[in-house]
């Protein structure tokens, strides 16, 4: 198979994640999920398997709405991936609803999502489609939307804090009221933690509700080290490109990609391109060096470019570079205390509370993970090979 790092992946391409897939379907038998991942960790792949093998009685539509701008965009990407399914109830009624609420307020038959008629009542075609779904079809559905989050930032930007708190606070009114039965759920899936948004609504714009507390949280991480084997054989052993001692190449690439499936894909591709007929563990280790400061990869800018843009709206993102570049000088982990101290250092603060609050953000965003066990807070980054980057490239 070659390796395709970053480009869009279907089928049989989607490797592993068996373990984090079976558990968010035990997940959405009891509620809807958040699904919390960095870019190019591979959310995107997820949900498409997902979506293209779903366990027997769901009925996954699967909607990106990176690119919605008002509400009715998201009404209308959720109708249009519906429509297309086709699933119908016994009585061949599928909805049935939602047009005729369209054609009256249009008057007319699907004349434009962009009416203003249309735009202004997204609410009454959101329930009508949500009604639709839930009571036409034996099949229990999950809406998936990826990139909610982003939508959610763009509706506010275009359109005001209000009709993004509005359209928070429906979709939640929404779940509340469809999902007792257990025919419908939701997974809202985003690489821009959606904390950061509700966070910057809540200070600046005196938002008092939590539009997300009844779903559970599950952050996706880095894969497995046996789906990170699977990837070495399809990208290499499919290839004829020999890995010597196959076990100790596996747990090598797992260890210095932190199971990162693109980055495990970056590599594989560079001895795919090099012609490569064996490979070792050292050559990981070279590629990767090569590889860190290399301009045409964009490896962590992402993580670096949310800091510049959501963590500037709450006035955090001078706090956050000034704790992540402490430390991107540690593989170990730091104590609160410490951290406090260097960026009272730097920077000039009359409370810790914002270091506090701003490691928290961090820690939620996935960029560090904490530890308490020795009675202390203490973090480092999540990722080793962000790590690496940051020192070279932002430390």
């Amino acid at each position: 198979m070659k390796a395709n790092p970053g480009g869009p992946v279907e089928g049989a391409a989607i490797l592993g994640r068996g373990e984090e897939i079976t558990a968010f379907w035990r997940k959405l038998e009891v509620c809807s999920v958040l699904l919390t991942a960095e870019r190019r960790v591979g959310k995107t792949s997820v949900l498409r398997k997902m979506a293209e093998c779903p366990r027997n009685g769901w009925l996954p539509i699967l909607c990106w709405v990176e690119s919605a701008r008002h509400p009715i965009d998201c009404v209308e990407r959720i109708y249009s991936e519906a429509d297309q399914l086709r699933a119908r109830s016994p009585s061949g009624v599928w909805l049935s609803r939602i047009k005729s609420a369209y054609k009256t307020l249009a008057n007319a038959e699907f004349a434009g999502w962009k009416l203003p008629g249309i735009q202004s009542n997204w609410k009454t075609l959101l329930r009508a489609l949500l009604e639709d779904i839930a009571t036409s079809t034996d099949n229990r559905i999950v809406i998936m939307l990826d990139e909610f989050p982003l939508m959610v930032a763009n509706i506010i930007d275009d359109h005001g804090a209000s009709i993004g708190m509005e359209f928070l606070d429906t979709l939640r009114e929404v779940r509340q009221r469809f999902e007792p039965s257990g025919k419908v759920r939701f997974i809202l899936s985003g690489s821009v933690g959606l904390h950061l948004i509700v966070q910057h609504l809540k200070g600046e714009h005196g938002y008092k509700n939590n539009p997300t507390n009844n779903m559970a949280l599950m952050p996706l991480t880095g894969m497995t080290e046996g789906d990170t084997e699977l990837m070495c054989q399809a990208y290499l052993d499919d290839e004829r490109i020999t890995r010597k001692v196959p076990a100790e190449f596996s747990a090598r690439m797992f260890q210095l990609t932190d199971g990162l499936p693109i980055y495990i894909q970056h590599v594989c591709e560079r001895f795919q391109d090099g012609a490569k007929a064996e490979v070792c563990p050292d050559d990981i280790d070279r590629v990767l060096r090569d590889m860190m400061d290399s301009r045409e990869i964009e490896w962590f800018r992402d993580s670096a470019q949310r800091i510049e843009s959501y963590y500037a709206r709450l006035r955090a993102d001078q706090l956050a570079f000034c704790i992540l570049r402490m430390l991107c000088r540690q593989e170990d982990f730091v104590s609160e205390k410490e951290i406090v101290d260097f960026v009272r250092s730097q920077l000039i603060l009359e409370q810790d509370h914002p270091v506090l609050t701003t490691l928290d953000l961090l820690w939620q965003d996935n960029y560090v993970v904490r530890d308490s066990s020795l009675g202390q807070r203490r973090y480092r980054f999540r990722y080793g090979i962000m790590r690496r980057w940051w020192l070279i490239n932002k430390g």
